[in-house]
């Protein structure tokens, strides 16, 4: 009877040994695959050149195939080719931008915030420390220089100042190599500002143009405001505010605004096309493209200027781009702008194709 139970008792205690036991090596083993699919994971993060891949959460690298990358950052909005041979570094947890390395060669280029400090200032602030061979203020927002590091190495710098960004593309290379240094110019001269409206994507040159915000009416519906963002050259763009402007067939001087402005405008309109086009001018619009997206197109001209509106459907929302010009504005370059946009959208709404046809 004892021996009967005594057993279940030992049997108890044998079974809560085991069970602790198992724990344990169940602790153990979830550890120990725990570190193994970490180093796993660390592992894979080093591609067989040795670098880390590009993190797609807050920028990209978009693959040339064997030909210069393009680099685009998400946090600032902008964009620049890399040549070929460069590997992208580890990404900073602010998003700033990105370093590649070639051997001794270096391409960093980084965004931050424009805040109340003016472009000398910040210009001084990307040149100290550096003995400057040249120097040259394209535009009033855009700064390039070469500065020599030593007898063997030089520095080319761009600083392109945006209206809430300044961006900085620094490019050291070895003297005495022209093919080094062509590449350098092509680099730095591919650098481009980013803008957004809905799905639609554009680029443009921050030394060409700046951009303001806008208020425009669509044809048929002057009493219904709708907002877009306009790029505007920066020689004009630097007047906005002043009493320095002769708009239409008056030829008296007023207050230059963004809005009288020759410029190219991108906007969202929260309504589809098809509503949009019972308000048109039907004898005034055609039928066009836009990035291989098929829109339509009407055109409004009055005193000497005139406006291209085109319309492609975007779900139920409509993206509008509007080339407007004056008589008195020399040519802009919008086409190229045109010409270089995308559409971010699930696949069976994409079209392939670039360009609009006017």
């Amino acid at each position: 009877m004892i021996s009967g139970t005594s057993t279940p008792a030992n049997c108890g205690k044998h079974d809560w040994l085991k069970n602790a036991r198992l724990s344990i090596a169940l602790v153990s083993l979830g550890l120990i695959f725990a570190c193994s699919q970490q180093n796993s994971d660390q592992a894979s993060d080093v591609q067989a050149d040795g670098s880390i891949p590009v993190v797609e959460d807050s920028d990209h690298l978009e693959d040339g195939h064997g030909e210069q990358s393009h680099y685009v950052n998400a946090r600032f909005a902008f964009a620049i080719d890399v040549p070929p041979g460069f590997v992208a570094q580890p990404e900073p947890e602010n998003g700033d931008g990105r370093v590649f390395v070639n051997g001794d060669r270096r391409l960093r280029i980084t965004g931050r915030y424009n805040l109340d400090t003016g472009f000398d200032e910040q210009i001084a602030d990307a040149s100290e420390g550096l003995t400057l061979v040249s120097q040259e203020k394209l535009t009033p927002a855009l700064w390039r220089a070469t500065a020599k590091l030593d007898e063997n190495k030089r520095v080319a710098i761009v600083l392109a100042r945006g209206a809430e960004k300044v961006v900085t593309a620094r490019f050291d290379y070895r003297t005495n190599a022209p093919a080094e240094e062509e590449q350098v110019n092509r680099t730095l001269n591919s650098l481009v500002f980013l803008g957004h409206a809905g799905p639609l994507t554009y680029r443009y040159k921050p030394g060409r143009y700046t951009s303001a915000p806008v208020l425009f009416s669509l044809p048929g519906a002057a009493d219904w405001p709708v907002e877009g963002e306009k790029l505007i050259p920066w020689q004009r763009a630097s007047q906005l505010g002043q009493s320095s402007c002769r708009y239409g067939l008056s030829g008296q001087i007023q207050v230059c605004t963004a809005e009288k402005e020759a410029g190219l405008t991108f906007a969202v309109i929260n309504r589809p096309l098809a509503k949009l086009r019972k308000q048109l001018p039907a004898a005034l619009t055609e039928l066009t493209t836009l990035a291989g997206r098929d829109g339509l197109r009407t055109v409004e001209e009055a005193e000497g200027s005139g406006s291209s509106y085109i319309l492609i459907p975007a779900g139920s929302e409509t993206v509008a781009a509007i080339r407007s010009w004056r008589k008195d504005s020399e040519g802009s370059g919008y086409q190229a702008v045109l010409r270089d946009i995308s559409f971010d959208a699930p696949p069976d709404l994409q079209s392939t194709g670039k360009g609009a046809k006017e």
